[in-house]
């Protein structure tokens, strides 16, 4: 072998390591997910029909381990697993408060429904502002849902403060039936929050 054939050769063996490296490092494609309205305790029938009531819905918190774009879960009591190839197609803010509005229009009959902090153009009758405490799934079979809600007048003082504990069962481990199953505990906690509402009389109307 000659001096500039085993050059040749030497410099196609680095560069086939070095695309083989670049394969073998390249992150996996992510996958996006969005919860869904209409879920759970949510997709039976409205509980009530008052088109003139004005609601807002928000604001809302939640852990800051939860307020990011990839998907959380819990192993165990105390230990976090970040999916990073498993992501929110927007923020979960933005998802929780759309999912909860969506439902309790539909609920409670009204598409009087504004998400905080967006203004409200059309009287306010009531403000629901909730306090998510917990949202992931355990253990790969159940997602646990704790929360605290509030429903306010349109003064801001609170009529009707309320705490949630949900569990719902998970059919797989996949990405995609967690997502399933908290857009179902999402659902059951509106739900609630919905036949609260429904028991107070319609106020801000004209």
């Amino acid at each position: 072998m000659t001096a500039r054939s085993g050059r040749r050769a030497l410099v196609a063996a680095v560069a086939s390591i070095a695309l083989a490296a670049g394969c073998l490092g390249r992150s996996q494609k992510p996958s996006y997910y969005a919860l869904s309205s209409a879920s759970g305790a949510a997709a039976g029938p409205a509980i009530a029909s008052e088109p003139d009531l004005g609601l807002v819905v928000g604001p809302l918190d939640f852990p800051r381990y939860l307020d990011r774009p990839e998907i959380v879960r819990r192993d165990g009591a105390n230990r976090l697993v970040v999916l990073d190839a498993h992501r929110w197609g927007g923020s979960l803010r933005t998802d929780v408060l759309r999912v909860v509005a969506d439902d309790l229009g539909r609920l409670l009959g009204t598409a009087r429904v504004a998400v905080y902090p967006a203004e409200a153009r059309f009287p306010i009758g009531y403000r629901v502002a909730i306090d998510l405490r917990q949202f992931e799934a355990v253990a790969d079979d159940r997602v646990e849902l704790r929360a605290a809600w509030t429903i306010a007048g349109p003064d801001g003082r609170a009529i009707d403060v309320q705490e949630s504990d949900i569990e719902q069962p998970i059919a797989s481990a996949a990405t995609s039936d967690i997502v399933a199953a908290q857009s179902a505990a999402l659902g059951g906690l509106t739900h609630t929050i919905a036949e609260h509402v429904a028991e107070l009389p319609v106020v801000g109307a004209r």
